[in-house]
């Protein structure tokens, strides 16, 4: 979704209309005590610099590690500190790469997954690819969090817990975050996030000439649809 390389202790990254506001945001968290995100170092005419974030980031297939209970918890816990420490960011002249989602509580990252967390000892001790930040709901991406994470999809990813444990490792999220939502609207909302995901790697497929995305949306809207009839089936 970018070119991205590291240079020595930073990380170059192609810049939009949109960086700004993150480097904003960045900062914004840093003085909150956030110091496990990369802090902003410049912006040029078409890229970014930001510091590298040490800890291992998994590819995939996700390592076992990443499936673990703690794992998840951490992830959790994380996510919250991150939604806390943006509450109060002044968002007067904000340009976002995502578009803000009802009803506004707080920044979301919007693509908290283990891709985008760096992990160590199998704990997570970093955040990165803050780019697709936006205003939104803490659900908006708890849910996302969990479809990615619990993991809720059609298809569990080798190596993953099995679907029957679903349930169980949405309440540990909720719980590790602190959050008094429930499965059903846990599930909800994936449907919801899911699809839109699904509708914005269509666009990027056609923006960016890369038709391999368009497998992803596929999958998207897969397990989406997979989620609504669980939904529908728990009523």
């Amino acid at each position: 979704m970018n070119t991205v390389r590291r240079e020595g202790d930073t990380v170059v990254r192609t810049a939009g209309a949109w960086t700004p506001t993150i480097h904003r945001y960045l900062r914004h968290l840093g003085e909150a005590g956030i110091d496990w995100v990369p802090r902003p170092v410049s912006i040029g005419r078409d890229h970014e610099i930001l510091s590298f974030v040490e800890g291992e980031v998994p590819l995939y297939p996700l390592p076992d590690w990443v499936w673990t209970d703690e794992a998840l918890a951490d992830a959790a816990r994380r996510l919250r500190s991150l939604h806390d420490a943006s509450v109060g960011f002044d968002t007067e002249g904000a340009i976002w790469r995502m578009p803000a989602r009802a009803p506004v509580e707080v920044i979301c990252h919007n693509d908290f997954a283990p891709h985008n967390l760096a992990f160590e000892n199998g704990g997570v001790v970093g955040v990165i690819d803050f780019d697709t930040c936006s205003p939104g709901s803490r659900m908006w991406d708890i849910a996302y969090l969990a479809t990615r994470m619990v993991p809720l999809t059609a298809e569990p990813p080798a190596g993953a817990p099995a679907e029957g444990r679903s349930r169980d490792r949405v309440q540990l999220l909720l719980d590790a975050y602190g959050s008094d939502a429930d499965w059903t609207e846990v599930l909800r909302m994936a449907v919801i996030r899911l699809r839109d995901l699904g509708a914005f790697t269509v666009r990027m497929a056609a923006e960016s000439s890369k038709p391999h995305l368009l497998e992803d949306a596929a999958d998207y809207d897969r397990d989406s649809a997979h989620l609504a009839d669980v939904l529908n089936s728990s009523h």
